[in-house]
């Protein structure tokens, strides 16, 4: 991928692994691909056993395999399906099941932690007049804070199956802005906007809604074309739910496999918890997106309209500060922070936005329960209270990627000194912006990190 000179993609969105069948231009090829992929076989195979035009049109009279959306199903359609109706097949690398299962849980690591990051942000460009819709953090699918850690529970549970399966945890991300293929929109940080809700209800919402000539209700089918509307159109389903369902499939394809780490008893309990996080987007955060984007979410109840979103962005009323997209506290970036009063503070909430992430690849590698506390104790005391204070500034959490990685160390002597290294980083650069610090942050918050890793 070419970069600029500060390392940033140029050009698109930087793009995300998993590839999608429907990309293919070649419609024996790809319709040869759908077959074979839908029948287990990795890519490259399938591509080698590609040889002829008889192939191609064999494949070609094959009815497609159906399933679509988060939490469902993904349509193969066919050649001259609608784009909204069909969603494809996400592309298998390997024959062997295992290394396809470590992938796509890497695939799904990131994808689960870019919603996270998203929806944190918009979180917190909302103004303190409709708190309610922000929250205050507990798991909950009826405030945006509550969606956020949602989306970082199953960030956990997917690590936690990768470590179970022998593999390492996966907290890297790329930086924004990100397009996954089996994402239907670049993965960016913005504002709370009609357009950014339009999305969040797209990508939670079950295929039905917006599938081109499907059955609705009148209500649903307005709704649909708004949403639509509001996001410009598109040609790209979601294929996150598809992900999910190859794990699925693959978890049970690998079950009774001599070596395979996990029993058929354990293999089950995963599927169970997989599934339900499919369910939870599908039925829970879309409606909650929906009462949000419709402007029917009670924490709108006193603003006066009877849709926030038809006011002006400069009105008093409106949910959101105006907040820059995709920001960086990363002296030179090209969407550097530069207002002195904001930039100080937003590479602290880095800093403790990567311990974070530090303290839970140490929790899940070494089942560190102590450890895990702090990454929440660093987010509640610290993170937060910074995060609430940056858009009074102008500025919001930028979430810089680190390129060294949340697993600092070769071992767990190693990483316990680096992640104690990053406190200590944070700890003095926090003495040095003091007075600009909110009464909120405390300045204690590193204590309990040297405390529990032994600094």
């Amino acid at each position: 991928m070419n970069r600029d000179e500060h390392g940033q993609p140029q050009g698109n969105a930087s793009r995300g692994t998993s590839r999608i069948v429907e990309a293919i231009p070649d419609k024996g090829r790809r319709s040869f691909l759908q077959i074979a992929l839908a029948h287990g076989i990795a890519a490259p195979v399938a591509l080698a056993s590609f040889g002829s035009a008889k192939a191609a049109m064999a494949a070609e009279s094959q009815p497609a395999n159906p399933q679509s959306g988060r939490a469902g199903n993904v349509d193969a359609g066919g050649p001259n399906a609608s784009a909204k109706n069909r969603a494809g097949i996400i592309i298998r690398d390997f024959a062997d099941p295992y290394l396809e299962l470590l992938r796509l849980l890497r695939e799904a690591a990131e994808i689960e932690h870019g919603l996270m990051l998203q929806y944190l942000y918009c979180a917190f460009s909302i103004k303190a007049r409709y708190q309610p819709l922000v929250g205050f953090g507990a798991p909950t699918s009826t405030n945006l804070l509550g969606v956020a850690v949602q989306e970082m529970q199953h960030l956990g549970a997917v690590n936690r199956l990768l470590v179970a399966l022998g593999s390492r945890p996966h907290l890297d991300r790329q930086d924004f802005p990100y397009e996954p293929d089996i994402y239907p929109f670049p993965f960016m940080l913005e504002p709370a906007s009609r357009r950014s809700v339009a999305k969040y209800v797209y990508t939670e919402g079950p295929a039905s809604i917006f599938a081109a000539n499907g059955q609705r209700s009148r209500e649903d089918e307005q709704f649909s074309s708004r949403v639509l509307s509001d996001i410009g159109g598109l040609d790209r389903p979601n294929h996150v739910g598809s992900l999910y369902r190859n794990v699925l499939g693959l978890l049970s394809e690998c079950t009774g496999r001599p070596g395979f780490p996990l029993t058929p008893a354990e293999v089950e309990k995963w599927q169970s918890d997989l599934t339900a996080i499919m369910d939870e987007g599908e039925h829970e955060h879309f409606e909650f997106f929906r009462q949000v984007y419709e402007g029917r979410h009670p924490a709108f109840a006193k603003s006066g309209v009877k849709n926030v979103w038809d006011l002006e962005p400069g009105h008093e009323a409106y949910p959101a500060h105006p907040l820059p997209e995709n920001p960086s506290a990363f002296v030179g970036h090209p969407n550097q922070i530069v207002a002195e009063n904001a930039h100080g503070i937003a590479w602290l909430s880095n800093l403790h936005y990567w311990l974070v992430l530090c303290c839970l690849d140490f929790s899940y590698r070494y089942a560190d329960q102590n450890v895990r506390g702090l990454s929440t104790s660093q987010m509640m005391t610290a993170l937060l209270p910074l995060a609430t204070e940056l858009p009074k500034r102008g500025a919001g959490v930028p979430f810089d990627a680190l390129s060294m990685g949340y697993a600092l160390g070769t071992d767990k002597e190693h990483s316990r000194r680096i992640i104690l290294a990053l406190a200590g980083e944070a700890r003095a650069f926090a003495k040095t912006i003091e007075a600009q610090l909110p009464s909120q942050y405390s300045q204690n918050s590193m204590d309990a990190v040297f405390e529990v890793l032994g600094g």
